[in-house]
C-alpha cells in the first residue's frame, strides 16, 4: 500500500510534483510488488496534486482515471531508497505530472481549480482572555492549536508559524501584533523571510445572552507590502467544557477557509479569451527580460505579446485565464505589480518607483491580497 506525504518546494515549487512519497507493497513476487507500488504511487500522487489545486468541497468527487490515462499524464518519475525482499518492495517516489494533462483532466470533468501558489504567510496567533493578550507566552491555547495543525508546505497558500523562541519574544508581542505596529511586524517578517503576516486574534468572552456560555470570536488582521486589512469572521463557537477541542476546531477551520478563499480568488477560467494592454516602465533591457520571465511563469498568463519597446518602457498585451482582480493577485506572487493609473494599466517590477515599498504597511488599503 502506498503511504507518505508529498511536498513541493516551499513557497514556489512545482505544484504538479509530489516528492517523498513512500510506497510499501507486498505481492506474490518482488517484481509484481514493484509494478504495483509504482502504479499505486502514481495514482496517489495524482490524487494529491488534484486535491492541492481544487476546492475542498470537490474532493470527494474528483475524477479517477484508469492506470493507462495516469501514465500518460506523468512527465517524470524518480525512485530512491529501493528495498526488496522476495515478495516486498519499498521505495520513495518523486512524481511530476504534465500541466496540460492535469488541466485537460479537470477541464474535461468540469472542476474549478487554481495553479497560483501564494508567497508564504506568517501566522501570529494572539489569544485574548479578559484584559490579557498572549502570543508567545505559556498558556496560549490558541497558538498551541495552530501548532497541532498539519500546515503543508506544498499548499497553494503556505501558512507558517514562528518558533516562539527568545528572538521572537523580543521582536514582537501580542499588543504590537494586534495594533499592527509596522516596525515589529517588519522585523518578524524579515526573520522568517516573508512579506505577509496574518495576525489571527482569538477573543474569549462570556455570552450572557446565551446563558453565560464562553465563546470565541476570531479576527484576522492582514499586513503586507500591498497594505493592511481587517476581517471579523463569523467563527464564534461555543467552548463548553473543552477549550482545547474548541480551539483545535477553530484553528483548522480558519486555516482551511484561508486555503479555499485563495483558490477561489485565483481560479482559472477557460470560458473566454481575456487580454489587457499594459505599459511596462523600464530602466534597461535587463528589466524587460525579468518582467517577461515572470509573466511567463505566472499560471494565469497564457500568452505575452510585445507590441513595442524602448529604453524607457515596453507595451505588452497579456492574455490571461480569469478575471482582472485574479490576475493582479497572481502577478503579485511573481513580484509584479499591475495597477490601473488614469485609465491605463501599468505593470512594474516590485520595489520600483510605483508609490510602494517592499515593507509591511507600505500602503493603506481596504483590501490586501496575500
Amino acid at each position: 500500500m502506498a503511504q507518505g506525504k508529498g511536498a513541493a518546494e516551499p513557497g514556489g515549487g512545482d505544484i504538479f510534483t509530489v516528492s517523498g512519497l513512500a510506497v510499501d507493497v507486498t505481492a506474490e513476487s518482488a517484481v509484481a510488488a514493484r509494478k504495483k507500488a509504482l502504479r499505486d504511487g502514481q495514482r496517489q500522487a495524482l490524487n494529491m496534486v488534484l486535491r492541492r489545486i481544487t476546492l475542498r468541497t470537490d474532493h470527494p468527487s474528483l475524477p479517477q482515471p484508469d492506470d493507462s490515462a495516469i501514465v500518460q499524464m506523468v512527465a517524470a518519475m524518480a525512485v530512491a531508497g529501493e528495498k526488496t525482499s522476495t515478495v516486498r518492495y519499498l521505495a520513495e517516489l518523486t512524481v511530476r505530472f504534465h500541466r496540460s494533462g492535469i488541466r485537460g483532466l479537470l477541464r474535461g470533468t468540469g472542476f474549478r481549480f487554481s495553479e497560483t501558489m501564494a508567497k508564504p504567510i506568517l501566522v501570529l496567533p494572539v489569544f485574548e482572555k479578559g484584559a490579557a493578550q498572549s502570543l508567545f507566552e505559556a498558556g496560549n491555547v490558541w497558538r498551541d492549536a495552530w501548532g497541532r495543525l498539519d500546515l503543508a508546505t506544498d499548499a497553494l497558500l503556505p501558512l507558517r508559524l514562528p518558533l516562539g523562541d527568545l528572538k521572537d519574544i523580543t521582536t514582537i508581542g501580542a499588543e504590537a501584533a494586534v495594533a499592527g505596529r509596522d516596525n515589529q511586524l517588519n522585523a518578524i517578517a524579515r526573520r522568517y523571510g516573508v512579506e505577509n503576516v496574518l495576525v489571527a486574534h482569538a477573543v474569549l468572552s462570556i455570552d450572557l445572552a446565551a446563558g453565560g456560555l464562553p465563546r470565541v470570536v476570531v479576527i484576522l488582521l492582514r499586513f503586507g507590502p500591498r497594505g493592511k486589512s481587517t476581517e471579523v469572521l463569523d467563527y464564534s463557537v461555543d467552548v463548553g467544557r473543552d477549550l482545547e477541542a474548541a480551539m483545535n476546531h477553530l484553528a483548522l477551520r480558519v486555516a482551511v477557509d484561508q486555503q479555499e478563499q485563495w483558490k477561489r480568488k485565483t481560479q482559472l477560467s477557460f470560458d473566454a479569451d481575456t487580454s489587457l494592454s499594459a505599459l511596462v516602465p523600464l530602466s534597461g533591457l535587463a528589466d524587460w527580460l525579468v518582467v517577461r520571465q515572470r509573466l511567463r511563469a505566472a499560471a494565469m498568463v497564457s500568452a505575452v505579446k510585445l507590441r513595442g519597446i524602448s529604453r524607457q518602457d515596453a507595451q505588452v498585451v497579456i492574455d490571461y485565464l480569469g478575471d482582472t482582480d485574479s490576475l493582479v493577485i497572481a502577478l503579485a506572487q511573481r513580484d509584479l505589480h499591475l495597477s490601473l493609473v488614469d485609465g491605463f494599466w501599468i505593470l512594474r517590477l516590485a520595489g520600483r518607483d510605483d508609490g510602494r515599498t517592499d515593507g509591511i504597511g507600505a500602503a493603506q488599503t481596504d483590501k490586501a491580497a496575500p
